[in-house]
């Protein structure tokens, strides 16, 4: 039901704590009619007749969706994270669920599928709902008489309740069904791509060695600065037979994901959560964390050392395996020199480990923030298959074996450039600087001093501020503003070829198992 109006010879007013008044435009003499019509017209002025229902209906939710994307894209404040379906409002597609779309699912797998891409955009609406100034809120007229967050969840599931059964909506949705490209194909034409890559591939190989040759060096090298163990705060030891037992019972629904409680989250993240050793030289060096400053602008306060997580899905064979996600922050990538074009302010490391279901690592992946540097580590009994499409050689510095009980596993990480540069295993230090949790989610929305909102991200999933001058050189090869810090689904992690972050497909790609 819509704003309800009255229009016509009588127009009806409704006043708080008062009864109906009349406006009657009745009368012969012209004088009687002037003055009928400029008191009608005074008190029809005084308010709207706005008459909300309790519940929204279809066609107001539509058109609260559609109101309030104009005014997201509008203000600058689209969550990047996920995109948007054409002609599906109330839903959402990432890479992840993207690769259902071609399966044939049951019912019951379908109506699942549809719900996480309904919570998708459930996710990412009350984000950007949250982060719109209080103007444009105002600005935006709800279908319902509820809270913000209540009308953008009962909106989407009468927006979502039609392609549940509809056999041609359902053919028309999955028809729609676009895995989002991190790539620009304009940057690539106007880049004049097929030349300008073979410029890179030298430059790709150097880059390797350089990362590699820490790991291969008979010693480790000296530090530059003053060494700083970071870790988790203590928790309970779990054993590999309950991983497993989590893992197998969340992963209990139509589509096979594991969906661990948020308890049993929180067990498997401190469980499988890295040390960090940082050579640390000034406070760019500084694991921090991420706050708005007096002009809304993002900046890492070095001081506060805390770990962003997320889960992740993947697809391995058959399964679906579940990832855990690691992401810190340092305020800056300090220049080594005056032509330095890779500093710039910001940067981030993500660490991610991938859980077989028997709660074995199938491989630990790093990149930073930018998408830049990637590295697989595989897990005990796995070996990488480089590509052999012409695509970007994958850098494997070294397997990661089993840990021995009450070991934590320890990265280290280079002064300036944050790369890293060591792994290893160590039981917990007594002299380790702690560091705290944070959710991932938590940078999507972060409080101004106004009391306003604002995301780390702008609408294209760039942290601003973060660019860098290696953008002027490297933009034929396709990636958004190279170098930049990015949000979560926006990770492209080559120059050759196209290969994304969170391709569901990523390690099935690019892992072997030893006994084949």
């Amino acid at each position: 039901m819509s704003i309800r109006r009255f229009v016509g010879r009588s127009s009806k007013i409704a006043y708080p704590n008062s009864g109906v008044l009349t406006c009657s435009l009745r009368g012969t003499d012209l004088w009687i009619l002037t003055v009928i019509l400029a008191i009608g017209m005074q008190a029809c002025a005084v308010r709207q007749p706005v008459v909300l229902p309790v519940e929204p209906d279809f066609a107001g939710c539509a058109g609260f969706f559609r109101d309030m994307d104009v005014r997201v894209d509008e203000f600058g404040v689209a969550d990047a994270a996920a995109a948007r379906i054409e002609g599906f409002p109330g839903l959402r597609i990432d890479r992840f669920l993207a690769s259902f779309a071609g399966a044939d699912l049951t019912a019951d797998a379908y109506a699942a599928w549809l719900e996480r891409l309904r919570g998708l955009d459930e996710t990412a609406r009350l984000k950007e709902w949250r982060n719109l100034p209080a103007a444009a809120k105002s600005a935006l007229r709800a279908p319902a008489a509820q809270e913000a967050g209540e009308t953008i969840s009962a909106c989407g599931r009468i927006l979502t309740q039609p392609l549940s059964n509809a056999s041609d909506q359902r053919a028309r949705l999955l028809s729609n069904i676009q895995p989002p490209d991190a790539y620009s194909t304009w940057q690539r034409i106007f880049g004049l791509y097929f030349l300008s890559r073979w410029a890179i591939v030298d430059g790709v190989r150097q880059l390797h060695n350089e990362m590699r040759a820490p790991f291969l060096a008979a010693r480790q090298q000296p530090a530059e600065g003053r060494l700083i163990r970071y870790e988790p705060p203590a928790s309970p030891s779990i054993h590999a037979a309950e991983v497993a037992q989590i893992l197998a019972q969340s992963a209990a629904n139509p589509l096979g994901i594991p969906e661990p409680s948020p308890a049993q989250l929180e067990q498997l993240f401190s469980a499988y959560a890295p040390g960090w050793v940082v050579d640390t030289v000034s406070d760019d060096d500084r694991i921090g964390t991420v706050g708005l400053n007096a002009d809304g602008e993002a900046q890492v306060d070095p001081q506060n050392p805390s770990v962003y997580r997320l889960a992740s899905h993947t697809r391995f064979g058959s399964q679906v395996l579940l990832q855990l996600n690691y992401l810190i922050w340092f305020p800056a990538r300090p220049a080594t020199g005056l032509l330095d074009i890779y500093a710039g302010r910001f940067d981030g490391l993500i660490w991610r480990v991938t859980l077989r279901m028997d709660g074995s690592p199938l491989a630990y992946e790093s990149i930073h923030a930018c998408g830049c540097y990637y590295q697989i580590f595989p897990g005990q009994g796995f070996e990488v298959v480089q590509p052999l499409d012409g695509s970007e050689p994958v850098l494997a510095p070294v397997s990661i074996l089993a840990r021995q009980p009450g070991e934590r596993l320890l990265v280290k990480v280079a002064a300036g450039n944050h790369f890293i540069n060591g792994i290893a295993t160590a039981m917990p230090a007594t002299d380790a600087k702690p560091y705290g949790w944070l959710d991932y989610d938590a940078l999507r929305s972060l409080p101004m001093a106004d009391g306003g909102y604002r995301s780390m991200f702008d609408e294209d999933g760039l942290v601003a501020g973060s660019e860098r001058p290696e953008r002027f050189l490297l933009w034929p090869m396709g990636v958004p503003s190279p170098g930049a810090m990015r949000q979560w689904g926006t990770h492209a992690i080559a120059f050759l070829g196209k290969r994304h972050f969170d391709d569901p497909w990523l390690l099935e790609k690019l892992l072997r198992p030893l006994w084949e």
